[in-house]
């Protein structure tokens, strides 16, 4: 009971560790605004910063910044630093912000008072790149003389590129930003665009990283009405200065690209169509019919019995082979104190089928006879063969195209999802997100490549665990699904972000319950497996003694079929207290010993069938939870994209050197 509740709570931290990737570690920064200062730079004070831009139809900034400082230390010269890129809430209608991620460029840093500066040097910084603009002879204060102010005057060129909204064009920017980390006395400022615009609209506000910003403020606009200036005194280091400006839908003409959203396009087309002809072709058109009765299925062995089943291979289908042996008189089993052993009585039929050979000759291997306590010393690789052995035997039973073009449809749908990652990747520029969001596709797409395994073992599951099990794969699916489409909608509109992606693996979750999975002897044999299970389970205890009474060795020929049918503890429960002649294959001391015989016999066959599963099966619950474990470790510290940057884009920081 301890046991399948650490089993259970396994399972739900498993579903919150796959939720936490989905949703918090996709570098995308959802509605979050943290407070960020600049560290203060008492050592200089800029007096006047002056700020003109130009629109052009391209939504290029051509910008062009003159401030003049008094410092009151040694000074090399000032820092510019601009973001690349950077996480904007864009307000929609209702007040609410769009999230996304922007890349841009920085292009023609010009210095243009050459004769009292030059630019030193540049480099990339975190998210962005960082201009040097040294003094000519240094800044050196007389602190006995009155100080003198020094002007910088520079200009560069900002691609904002592709806003990636279809409801609207708008220029959200700030003009001063959120890293300055001195005192600014005076700002003046003027926005050029290249046609008319709806100034009724025009907002500008002035705040620091993440505060509530304190609302609007004047602004002038030019006789031609495509000019809007304005000035502001007294801004404290860390606050920026915002401009939000909506403009209507093709206001500026963006080059992009849609190669990429046209071959997704087609790939989810392609696989629209894949899903709908595995339906169409593989769908089932007769149902199973179970035929109740009580008595042991002849043609099959248990071992196919139970492949037959569940469509896998247990240990436990191979190990019912030794009671099935018995009854047929090749093997005697003995009991001999707390032990119990199987006595080869003779080889078997040339025409035995060859996973029998091949567990007879490993279980026995040369020997007369051998103790049932130490079957779990048998090589897992014979588990292996015997499996290759049924699963030959068994294609007049089972159809494995379903299955083959199923697991097809789950490969197409990944490499999409796949696809569409290395696309946002492009977009963000950012290798190590790629490879951490391919991860978490992985472990999205790993229960439906495990789907038809989890429908195999339906039958021999109890309801409750088989609906849960299925239910949480996919939860898994969906949080990984969602999450990736929440990280696409920040970079790449307009397809691969859309939710109808995730109708390829939900689809897939519904189509495969109904594809036919048997031959029409195979339906056969499963109605009578079925029936058969059923009478076990549902019949009273005195109507199954009053079928044994006039042939005793039924008993024993269904044990094996109960037991790979996972049904033999309730079967021997109700005849236990029965006094059953023990079978002449099953040497015991009385009546009472021969259930304590037979279910030590079952524990043995247990163990062994552990061993002969090693390399039958994958835990799908454990894979998930290494990948997630790693998913998670490799995952943090990812930073995403750069900060919220007082609202709009551009701005960046001031400094010196």
């Amino acid at each position: 009971m301890v046991l399948k509740r650490i089993k259970n709570l396994r399972y739900l931290v498993l579903v919150g560790i796959m939720l936490f990737l989905s949703f918090s570690l996709f570098g995308c920064d959802v509605g979050t605004i943290e407070n960020y200062v600049p560290e203060y730079d008492d050592g200089y004070t800029i007096t006047n910063y002056d700020v003109s831009i130009t629109v052009d139809d391209e939504k290029v900034m051509h910008i062009t910044e003159t401030l003049t400082a008094d410092f009151y230390e040694y000074t090399k010269g000032i820092t510019r630093y601009l973001p690349l890129e950077q996480t904007v809430g864009v307000p929609n209608e209702n007040g609410d912000r769009i999230i996304k991620n922007y890349e841009y460029e920085v292009e023609n840093f010009t210095v243009l008072n050459t004769e009292d500066a030059y630019l030193l040097d540049s480099e990339y910084a975190e998210n962005g790149i960082v201009f040097y603009i040294a003094a000519k002879g240094g800044i050196s204060p007389d602190y006995d003389e009155p100080i003198i102010p020094y002007t910088f005057s520079y200009s560069y060129d900002y691609y904002m590129g592709d806003d990636r909204i279809n409801e609207k064009d708008f220029v959200y920017f700030n003009i001063v930003g959120t890293e300055v980390n001195t005192n600014i006395e005076n700002l003046t400022f003027s926005v050029t665009f290249p046609k008319e615009f709806d100034n009724s609209l025009t907002q500008l506000f002035v705040g620091r990283y993440g505060e509530g910003l304190d609302g609007n403020f004047d602004f002038e606009i030019s006789p031609d009405g495509l000019t809007l200036s304005g000035s502001l005194q007294n801004l404290s280091y860390g606050e920026a200065v915002t401009l939000y400006q909506p403009l209507e839908q093709g206001y500026f003409v963006v080059e992009r690209s849609y190669v990429f959203d046209i071959v997704l396009l087609c790939l989810f087309l392609f696989a629209v169509v894949m899903i709908l002809l595995l339906y169409f072709k593989h769908r089932r058109k007769d149902v199973v019919v179970d035929v109740v009765e009580f008595s042991a299925p002849d043609g099959i062995t248990p071992t196919e019995a139970g492949y037959l089943y569940d469509k896998t291979l247990d240990g436990e289908d191979i190990s019912a082979l030794i009671v099935y042996w018995a009854s047929k008189g090749y093997v005697q089993i003995e009991e001999r104190g707390k032990n119990i052993f199987a006595k080869k009585l003779q080889n078997l039929p040339a025409n035995a089928k060859k996973h029998e050979q091949i567990f007879f000759n490993a279980l026995f291997n040369g020997r007369e006879e051998v103790d049932c306590g130490h079957l779990n010393n048998i090589s897992p690789i014979i588990g292996q063969k015997c499996k290759q052995a049924v699963e030959r035997e068994g294609r007049g039973l089972l159809l494995d195209n379903s299955n083959k073009y199923f697991n097809l449809s789950v490969w197409m749908c990944l490499i999409i999802y796949i696809i569409g990652i290395f696309r946002v990747g492009l977009e963000s520029n950012d290798g190590f997100s790629i490879f951490i969001k391919i991860l978490i596709a992985i472990v999205m797409f790993l229960p439906l490549f495990r789907l038809p395994s989890l429908e195999k073992k339906k039958l021999k599951m109890k309801k409750s665990k088989f609906w849960f099990l299925k239910i949480l794969y996919m939860l898994i699916t969906l949080a990984g699904g969602i999450g990736i489409i929440i990280y696409a909608e920040g970079y790449c509109d307009p397809f691969f972000s859309r939710i109808y992606f995730l109708l390829l693996p939900l689809a897939l979750y519904i189509v495969f319950p109904l594809l036919e999975q048997y031959t029409k002897t195979g339906r056969e044999y499963l109605g009578r497996l079925n029936g058969l299970k059923q009478y076990i389970e549902v019949t009273e205890k005195d109507k199954m003694e009053m079928m044994v009474k006039d042939n005793p060795e039924m008993f024993y020929k269904i044990l094996p079929y109960a037991y790979v049918l996972g049904v033999s503890k309730v079967y021997m429960e109700k005849f236990k207290d029965v006094p059953l002649e023990p079978p002449k294959w099953l040497t015991t001391t009385n009546d009472v010993a021969l259930f304590t015989t037979l279910l030590l016999l079952n524990h043995n066959m247990a163990l062994m069938s552990v061993v002969l599963s090693k390399t039958l099966a994958v835990n799908i619950l454990k894979s998930v939870a290494k990948i997630a474990a790693a998913a998670t470790i490799s995952s943090i510290g990812d930073g995403g994209g750069g900060g919220f940057s007082g609202g709009g884009s551009g701005g960046g920081g001031i400094g010196r050197f």
